[in-house]
């Protein structure tokens, strides 16, 4: 019976050594597939084949990845998965098509958006799982992911093809992935009386109108067929979904009808529950012309000290746009009286975030009579600071551009980028004085011998204005730009090279020409569009659009350590918040994330240097001025996922730019879909992420094991 026995244990033995053979080498091929990704090897036979392989799992990554690298060669591969057994790989593979078929010319997108539509939708699963991050849920049919990809290239006739084919089936298919098409072509200002309507059939109900119905009409923005149908429109203020509510106030606030937009914007700007809709409706009020509307203006005033310091921010921004004269109505000199005592502060007893906003709409709306209430040498702050020596150039008085042009010349780096945008402010406005041209340009031009990247950028985007264009600026132009390196100073030189570009000089087509040898894909690019502009030849002929990574971190090791989702623990000044990474999603981004945390402790101290009440959150910038990062940078790693409310991304100066500044969410978003890394997720102390203010330092991040 020995021999038996032996057979029986033998078989489990070669099934279990089979399967780690199978394992192992599917590990090897998720790992080529990541460096091939991250070193953007396009046209890669390797990954090709990928697409083909029997195991499911390596070809919906492989999609994925392709989502990133964006490949035109491998469309036709891409269109070929569209009909895979594996739904993920449908999924994935229509998400790829959308980030990709952009590039095709103007009539290879008109052949490839009329197959999608009229030969492949019909053959696509009808549910994709999400296993990405730990977590298994419904994505939805891969067919509506390629119906709201197809609104990220497709044309005109695509759009209308879309509503006509799947627009009047009843009952209604596909519903949310169209509306959020529609979006998307109008994000790309495509929109057509039929899309525009298929719209408005969702805003007629106004308790069960889908969000995204409204986000695409707010998309569309100021359209005819929009404001005829207002009055039914505007009646969406009571409806249920706060996120109804803010895409209204923001859509009310594009279309300007007073008549009927005011009044709800208004009870909702003042008593809406959400604060996120309150801060919409202040935004869009701030479109509007208020000159002896006291409703309105006391409104303003009363926001101005509301409780949650976002309201009161909006409100003093909003009002600063309006363009309001002070008059003698009670409501005007009172609110002009609270305005000007916030930007005062005197004994401090506002918010110093408060004050700024405020000097800056105070500086907008009464010019030269608001210098004597903006004095930047008793600044509390220097953040402060910086923002009152720009509201000096937003006063357009000429008289500020002496103390702007002292201040330009500041050790202080964020004084001297401040002022040299105070004086590119003060120039907008008085384009005829020489005296104020005269200090602006000189200032740039000192600006320049500058190191820090800052100043740099910003002097050239100055330099770079049609009020500055000299070609005496080219010589030191160029001199700044061959002391600029890759990756720490892409966004300096960015603006250098946009600034050659309009002045159109031969003397710089030779170092461009040396630029286009980076390897940093975004300087490469915009060399080459200066080098058209300058000579009418198209270098991207010349160029290889596969551009090596100035740094890479291949520690798969450390990776494949890490759980599919990871659980961090945010320390900050107002709380504590958790996330969760999506190692899956966005590997090297997540690798990158937790070793500057963890082995580093890069982000202790570090301050929150923008916040964009019912938008962003951003941190994670060692410079605290939104200049800095890590002293490397990283790939993009775009996915399916959606930015949601709570959502984290990755910041970046262009594509594959990021390095350490990441932001939270307050919002849905889906405009950054497919455009910025995202990478997790808040689980729980959004309350938390909602009391950011623009200073307010992290204390710590931490791995929750």
């Amino acid at each position: 019976m020995k021999p038996i026995v032996l057979l029986v244990l033998f078989i489990p033995l070669y099934t279990l050594l089979a399967q780690d053979s199978e394992l192992r080498k599917q590990e090897q091929q998720l790992e080529d597939i990541l460096r091939i990704q991250d070193r953007r090897t396009s046209h890669d036979i390797k990954l090709f084949g990928f697409l083909s392989d029997r195991d499911p799992i390596v070809r919906e990554r492989t999609a994925l990845a392709y989502g990133s690298i964006q490949d035109t060669a491998a469309l036709p591969l891409l269109v070929d998965r569209l009909s895979d057994p594996m739904p993920e790989v449908q999924w994935n593979a229509a998400f790829a098509i959308g980030q990709t078929a952009g590039q095709l010319s103007k009539g290879g997108r008109e052949k490839f958006e009329h197959d999608l539509i009229w030969n492949r939708l019909e053959n696509m699963s009808s549910t994709a799982l999400d296993k990405t991050h730990g977590k298994e849920r419904n994505l939805g049919s891969p067919a509506d992911r390629l119906i709201e990809e197809i609104g990220k290239f497709g044309s005109e006739q695509a759009l209308n093809d879309l509503v006509g084919k799947f627009g009047n089936q009843y009952p209604l298919v596909h519903q949310e992935a169209l509306l959020m098409s529609i979006a998307r072509f109008a994000i790309r200002s495509i929109t057509t009386p039929e899309g525009v309507e298929y719209l408005l059939r969702f805003a007629k109900d106004a308790t069960t109108a889908p969000w995204q119905a409204i986000y695409a009409l707010q998309r569309v923005g100021n359209h005819p067929d929009v404001r005829s149908n207002l009055d039914y429109i505007t009646k969406l203020y009571k409806h249920p979904d706060p996120l109804v509510r803010m895409n209204l106030a923001t859509l009310l606030g594009k279309t300007k009808d007073e008549l009927t937009s005011l009044e709800p914007l208004q009870k909702i700007a003042e008593f809406d529950g959400d604060w996120r809709v309150r801060v919409n409706a202040l935004k869009a009020l701030g479109n509007f012309n208020v000159q002896g509307k006291e409703n309105v203006l006391r409104l303003f005033r009363r926001s101005f000290n509301d409780g949650n310091p976002y309201i009161a921010m909006t409100a003093l921004a909003a009002f600063g746009a309006t363009g309001v004269k002070k008059d003698s109505s009670e409501a005007s000199k009172e609110t002009f009286a609270m305005l000007e005592r916030i930007a005062m502060n005197e004994g401090n007893g506002y918010l110093w975030q408060l004050q700024g906003v405020a000097d800056t709409s105070l500086a907008r709306l009464e010019g030269k009579d608001a210098l004597a209430r903006i004095d930047p040498s008793r600044a509390s702050n220097p953040i402060l600071q910086s923002q009152m020596i720009f509201a000096l150039g937003l006063t357009g008085a000429p008289e500020a551009a002496p103390f702007l042009f002292v201040y330009a010349g500041s050790e202080d780096k964020r004084l001297r980028t401040a002022a040299l945008d105070g004086l590119m402010e003060l120039s907008w406005r008085n384009p005829e004085n020489k005296e104020v041209l005269d200090k602006a340009y000189r200032a740039s031009l000192a600006a320049l011998e500058s190191r820090d990247l800052a100043i740099v950028g910003t002097a050239s985007s100055i330099l770079g204005n049609q009020l500055f264009l000299n070609q005496a600026s080219v010589p030191p132009l160029l001199k700044t730009l061959s002391s600029l390196r890759v990756p720490d100073d892409v966004e300096a030189m960015q603006e250098v090279i946009a600034a050659l570009e309009k002045l159109k000089d031969p003397r710089a087509v030779e170092p461009l020409k040396k630029v286009l040898e980076q390897r940093d894909r975004s300087v490469v690019l915009a060399s080459a569009s200066a080098l058209k502009a300058i000579t009418g030849r198209n270098y991207m002929r010349d160029i290889s659009l596969e551009f090596e990574p100035s740094w890479v971190d291949y520690d798969f090791q450390y990776l494949n350590s890490l759980p599919d989702t990871i659980h961090v623990k945010l320390e900050t000044i107002r709380g504590d918040a958790t996330m969760e990474l999506y190692k899956n999603v966005a590997p090297f981004t997540v690798m990158s994330f937790l070793k500057l945390a963890s082995q580093r402790g890069f982000f202790r101290g570090k301050s929150f240097h923008r916040v964009v009440p019912n938008f962003v959150v951003q941190g994670g910038d060692p410079r605290g001025d939104g200049w800095g990062g890590p002293g490397y940078s990283i790939r993009s790693e775009f996915s399916p996922l959606t930015y949601e409310t709570g959502s984290i991304g990755m910041a970046s100066a262009g594509k594959d730019t990021e390095g350490s500044q990441f932001f939270f969410m307050q919002s849905p978003a889906p405009h950054l879909d497919g455009r910025y890394t995202l990478f997790g997720k808040i689980t729980s102390g959004m309350e938390v992420v909602n009391r950011i203010l623009v200073d307010d330092h992290i204390f710590d991040i931490k791995i929750i094991q």
